[in-house]
């Protein structure tokens, strides 16, 4: 892909920083490999490590998710600006001596932590969808179960929550399918079909409550009643159920969803569907 020429042009004759004043802070950093026992962590501004983080990258070390660890060198040492759990990481394992390091030179830790923010802050974190996708491409067994599930039903992702046939919550996805890959596909189904015929997106409180009636009412969703009433209230009748519920209890998640869909989808029926616990 050829870069986009537009953002280097003048403007009026005169460089764009210029023009703009654009700012830069700072010198580019220097590509080290150091030592994992020079590299010093700053408690000052760092968070508290996470163990279970620790252990979890120990145990399954991974060079291209290691990347490069951000440090300042400061007064003769080096310290971890970003990267403080990849490094603890390393100190575990035996097989690891040397880490690859960006450095910077820095001439106070005022300047180092400012150099934290700037890195925690300003850096988006990966979406679901992104993350979903990079497992699809990694050949992740959940992520390519989903995705055929979704290609299937013809769901598209999607960023907004209005788009008729799409999709939005691939977390919820990717939990409920490691979970119970029938379950996950029997709501996924039903809810699809009641959300493309009331011509509106597949929302994750209407799967969530679904799932819970699921597995909390005798034979689930594969009761032909019970699916006959789904499809007969419909989705946009069922999410306001579910909203109806949890602004009665102040509260939301699938118990209380689930409770509203419920009552919604016994309205006049004598024979009532209970849970069954």
């Amino acid at each position: 892909m050829q870069p986009n020429l537009e953002v280097n042009r003048a403007v009026g004759g005169v460089d764009k920083i210029k023009f703009y004043n654009w700012k830069v802070s700072g010198r580019p950093g220097a590509l080290k490999m150091l030592s994992k026992h020079d590299l010093r962590i700053n408690d000052e501004y760092q968070r508290t490590a996470n163990n279970a983080k620790i252990l979890s990258l120990a145990k399954d070390w991974s060079w291209v998710g290691c990347g490069a660890i951000v440090v300042a060198y400061r007064f003769g040492v080096y310290w971890v600006i970003d990267g403080q759990h990849r490094v603890l990481a390393a100190l575990r394992r035996s097989d690891i001596f040397e880490m690859p390091c960006l450095v910077f030179d820095v001439a106070s830790v005022t300047e180092e932590a400012r150099g934290f923010l700037d890195l925690n802050t300003k850096r988006k974190p990966v979406s679901t969808l992104a993350k979903h996708k990079a497992l699809v491409t990694a050949g992740d067994e959940i992520a390519l179960f989903v995705q055929h599930e979704l290609d299937r039903l013809g769901l598209r992702p999607a960023m907004d929550t209005k788009t008729p046939g799409t999709i939005q919550c691939f977390g919820w996805c990717m939990k409920r399918a490691a979970s119970d890959k029938d379950a996950f596909t029997k709501v996924l189904e039903i809810t699809t079909e009641i959300s493309n015929a009331d011509a509106v997106p597949v929302r994750e409180r209407l799967l969530d409550g679904l799932t819970y009636i699921h597995h909390n009412v005798e034979n689930g969703l594969f009761d032909s009643r019970l699916a006959q009433r789904i499809r007969a209230k419909g989705a946009v009748c069922l999410f306001h159920a579910a909203n109806k519920a949890s602004a009665f209890y102040g509260k939301g998640g699938e118990k209380v969803w689930a409770d509203g869909i419920l009552q919604e989808i016994n309205k006049g029926l004598s024979k009532r569907f209970e849970f069954s616990r």
